[in-house]
């Protein structure tokens, strides 16, 4: 008997067991544990609201019981808790992740239990589901969608002369956008910004695959290896840094700094719907509009937020840990509208929840850029390429460029050399 002839075997012995008269009371206060990354402006205390209404609502007896840990940390302790022999039940974090575990042996093929379960991820968008599936097996299931578009403060945008309800949507007129709401005063010091750039960090990196994507490049070549060295990149990375030098652009640093416009002294922003939430309890004036064409192509830096069971030293909870992903699958309209991320199932998204609430116009642009939308290679070394951390050799030359510390061709290939190091590094 094969190895996936036996899970087949067990995970129907599973159902029918499951299926027994009583199986529900003789399986109250079953813990399903579950890490997630979802901090910061991701929100935990809301999940875990949502959390709790699985556990009040299953039928099964069944009880989420989270951890919740910054990404790279999450990224770590996922790897020590499955060397250890007890990784939690349930992981959520992205797809560009999954390939890495499945080498690592920490991931469990889905299929049979998606059947078992009543998954259905019909009307989910190809790619996605192509993304899911390591060597034609699912791996993960995925929930939403997070792509970077534009943010603007219509007030600042009306007091410079420009019509909120007409946003750019080329390079050329976001150009203008921001020469026209960048202020100086009389002594030529810069009071209010055109734009929120951060000097690197994760927005700096998004920026950056937007615009690669936009100017016809890609992340790896057929060799595998690192493909910034092309024209492609070198084009961006140098809008970049015009970008920079051109006096519109603020100047900041690290993952989420955004604070000139929060402050309202830059007119627009570039960063994901999970900021929606944010700005409109400061009250900001907000519009929001689909990523600028800076190149040839269409496209804008997006990921998805995803759950996959891990492997076990039992079988007995795989079928409960499918049970807490198909619920929340179908009931995401709630924690994608209070986290600001867009759900991929057409249940969810059919929801009155996402439908009605005040916020849906906000992520309009959102859901109608998923048709431009591309993501970071699901690579095997993809924590260490893409991590959130500045000593990565991807953010470390980004920033180095922005700087003016280096020149764009240095950057790069300092980049290409410290990417493919790391890709090839057994």
């Amino acid at each position: 008997m094969t190895k996936r002839s036996y899970f087949k075997i067990l995970v129907v012995a599973l159902v029918a067991l499951l299926l027994l008269p009583g199986a529900a009371s003789a399986q109250d206060a079953t813990p399903v544990t579950l890490m997630h990354g979802w901090t910061g402006a991701d929100n935990t205390e809301m999940l875990n609201t949502v959390f709790a209404r699985f556990n009040e609502e299953n039928e099964d007896g069944l009880v989420i019981e989270p951890t919740a840990l910054q990404w790279d940390d999450l990224f770590t302790q996922l790897t020590l808790t499955a060397a250890a022999g007890n990784p939690p039940d349930v992981v959520m974090f992205h797809n560009t992740e999954v390939t890495e575990y499945v080498r690592k042996g920490v991931l469990l093929p889905v299929d049979d239990l998606m059947a078992a379960a009543g998954v259905d991820l019909t009307g989910v968008p190809q790619n996605i589901i192509e993304l899911s599936k390591i060597d034609g097996e699912f791996y993960c299931l995925p929930g939403d969608l997070h792509p970077m578009n534009l943010y603007y403060n219509v007030d600042l945008v009306e007091a410079a002369g420009l019509d909120p309800d007409s946003p750019p949507t080329t390079g050329e007129e976001f150009m203008a956008w921001a020469e026209a709401m960048t202020i100086t005063d009389d002594n030529g010091m810069v009071t209010q910004y055109g734009l929120d750039q951060p000097l690197g960090g994760g927005l700096g990196r998004w920026f950056f695959h937007t615009l690669l994507y936009q100017f016809g490049g890609s992340w790896l070549g057929e060799d595998g290896l690192a493909a910034v060295d092309s024209e492609a990149a070198h084009q961006a990375l140098q809008y970049m840094v015009d970008l920079q030098n051109s006096g519109v652009s603020s100047m900041g640093s690290g993952v989420g700094d955004i604070s000139a416009f929060q402050n309202e002294r830059a007119g627009m922003v570039l960063v994901g719907p999970w900021m929606v939430n944010s700005y409109i309890r400061e009250g900001k004036n907000l519009g929001t509009a689909v990523m600028p064409t800076f190149g040839a192509v269409p496209a804008t830096w997006t990921n998805t937020h995803c759950l996959a069971l891990t492997v076990q030293d039992s079988d007995e909870n795989y079928l409960n840990g499918m049970k807490v992903i198909k619920w929340f699958l179908e009931n995401y309209a709630e924690p994608g509208i209070k986290v600001g991320i867009v759900p991929v199932l057409p249940v969810a998204l059919a929801d009155p929840y996402w439908t009605d609430h005040d916020y849906a116009q906000y992520y309009a642009p959102f859901v109608e850029s998923l048709s431009i939308a591309v993501m970071e290679p699901a690579i095997e070394k993809y924590t260490s390429v893409f991590s959130f951390g500045g000593q990565s050799p991807l953010l470390r030359n980004i920033e180095a460029a922005q700087a003016g510390d280096k020149t764009v061709e240095e950057a790069l290939a300092d980049m290409k050399a410290g990417i493919d190091e790391l890709l090839l590094d057994e």
